[in-house]
């Protein structure tokens, strides 16, 4: 019975102690899959950081305190421009620019001797010769190694930004320094952010009294008030304002005129964020133009004199012709009839000289007749335009038959001045002899109308003369004055000439002339 009991304890504590092995076996098992999970984890971890080291936008660096490195990622070498097995273990300072490794070693110092972090911008060598700009921040390592860790950042289009922004602000001073014009920038408050050496010169102060203060500041209340209103008005519409003209005082006390432009001017998004002012001194532009313009009135008022002069001796010359010459004639004329009354038949080669000196006098009767037509129309004097226009178109066609004239009257046009009346009649009668002479038309329309004025008084004539023949080449020479002739009787009147040529279809003339020029023109 001790043995069978025995053996049966015995087994007992085998299975006890076999049931403990399996649970110890089975902790083990889960501790050992605990351990590959983590240590799966801590790869895992340990690859993306690797990763995130590696080819991070910035380059990581771990250097002694002799400027060797000791370790250094992807990135880094990428911007050496070598492999990195070629960078571990060598100076870092041989890849910098000559001028610059002293920068790199005092850099180096600073970092083992302050706290906190070192900045300092370098530059490097590439590969092909050129060079790049990085920024080096560094901080030592917190133990009792001698090292530091450094971020390494590749500024060179920063530094190429930075540049070309001090190349274009020493340009921009340059030329606000030189150029002839007074020139400003205007913030959204329309404050002064920059001006040209001539505005501050005409407001008699340095450029920076005047940048950061207002109109107010700087001009008599009432003219701010003007400035500020049509800035405003120029931001909100965002629209470019030109053609101002404004009066103002300089420095000196003298009363300048300026013509500006006004714009606003955006940032890269679009918005405005200013404006931008150009003015030009026009002082002397406007002075020229005012004595162009009184130039221009003396030499219209000395035109129409002059075509005043010679009407009066034209109507002189007429006269004399009409009375002395053509009495002559006529008594040449009867004095012949008489003798060939006398001769009844007789006498045949007296009678054939009498004939052909009645025939002589006739002619020189007609001749005298046409001259005394062109000099001074007659029926202008005594019947009026209407009918003296009737006449001269009549009779220009008795000696052009190829060509049908139209002559349309439109209004009353018969109780104008003299002046209006002969200038009306000798631009009609210049564009015919223009048509005859050069046109080649075979059709000519002469409309004349007399236009109501909005208010009495401001009647107006107006003239079209048009025809469809070849037209003009406007870049030839000009053969004749016909044109220019027409045209300034017209401005001489105080009326208006303007010509549309097409070549190869004709030409209009259309005038229009105030019927109260005169008027006006003896008031003045």
């Amino acid at each position: 019975n001790e043995i069978t009991l025995g053996k049966e304890f015995s087994e007992k504590r085998t299975a006890h102690f076999l049931h403990e092995l399996q649970v110890q076996r089975t902790e083990l098992e889960m501790q050992n899959r605990e351990l590959r999970e983590a240590q799966q984890t801590l790869e895992e971890t340990r690859d993306r950081y690797a990763t995130l080291y590696d080819f991070a936008p910035v380059g990581y660096l771990t250097m002694d305190e002799t400027g060797r490195v000791l370790e250094i990622n992807l990135t880094g070498a990428a911007m050496l421009g070598l492999e990195r097995a070629n960078i571990v273990g060598k100076p870092f300072s041989i890849r910098f620019a000559i001028g610059d490794i002293p920068a790199f070693f005092h850099h180096l110092r600073q970092v083992f001797l302050s706290p906190g972090n070192i900045v300092t911008e370098l530059r490097i060598m590439n590969r092909d010769g050129g060079m790049s700009y990085i920024r080096l921040e560094s901080a030592a390592v917190l133990n009792k190694t001698r090292a530091c860790h450094t971020v390494m950042t590749n500024i060179t289009e920063q530094k190429r930004t930075a540049l070309a922004l001090q190349q274009a602000r020493t340009e921009q001073e340059a030329l606000l320094s030189a150029i002839p014009a007074i020139v400003c920038y205007k913030d959204l408050n329309l404050r002064y952010v920059t001006v040209s050496q001539m505005f501050a010169d005409f407001l008699g102060r340095p450029v920076a009294d005047v940048v950061g203060k207002t109109d107010f500041e700087l001009f008599p209340h009432d003219l701010a008030e003007d400035l500020r209103r049509i800035n405003r008005e120029v931001l909100e519409s965002g629209e470019i304002r030109t053609g101002m003209e404004n009066r103002f005082t300089d420095a000196g006390g003298n009363k300048v005129y300026l013509s500006t432009v006004l714009a606003p001017f955006y940032n890269p998004e679009g918005k405005a964020v200013g404006l931008l002012g150009v003015g030009i001194d026009v002082s002397r532009l406007k002075k020229a133009a005012s004595l162009n313009q009184e130039l221009m009135l003396q030499n219209r008022t000395l035109m129409h004199n002059l075509y005043g002069i010679q009407e009066g001796e034209r109507r002189h010359l007429a006269r004399e012709l009409h009375d002395e010459v053509g009495q002559w004639l006529t008594a040449i004329h009867a004095e012949a009839q008489a003798i060939g009354s006398m001769l009844g038949g007789k006498e045949h080669e007296i009678a054939a000289s009498v004939r052909a000196i009645n025939d002589s006098a006739s002619e020189m009767h007609n001749v005298i007749h046409n001259m005394l037509r062109k000099l001074r129309p007659a029926l202008l004097d005594e019947l009026g335009l209407a009918d003296s226009l009737r006449e001269l178109v009549n009779q220009w066609q008795l000696h052009h038959h190829g060509i049908a004239c139209d002559l349309v009257l439109e209004g009353d046009i018969d109780d104008f001045g003299e002046n209006t009346n002969i200038t009306a009649y000798r631009i009609i009668q210049e564009a015919l002899s223009n048509i005859a002479k050069y046109a080649q038309a075979d059709r000519i329309s002469v409309r004349v109308r007399r236009e109501p004025g909005e208010t009495p008084g401001l009647d107006a004539l107006l003239l079209c003369v048009e025809d469809n023949g070849k037209g003009f080449d406007p870049d030839q020479p000009s053969k004749g004055f016909g044109l220019l002739g027409m045209r300034e009787r017209a401005i001489a009147a105080g009326g208006e000439f303007s010509l549309c040529n097409t070549p190869g279809t004709g030409v209009c003339i259309d005038v229009r002339l105030p019927l109260n020029y005169q008027i006006e023109r003896r008031k003045k």
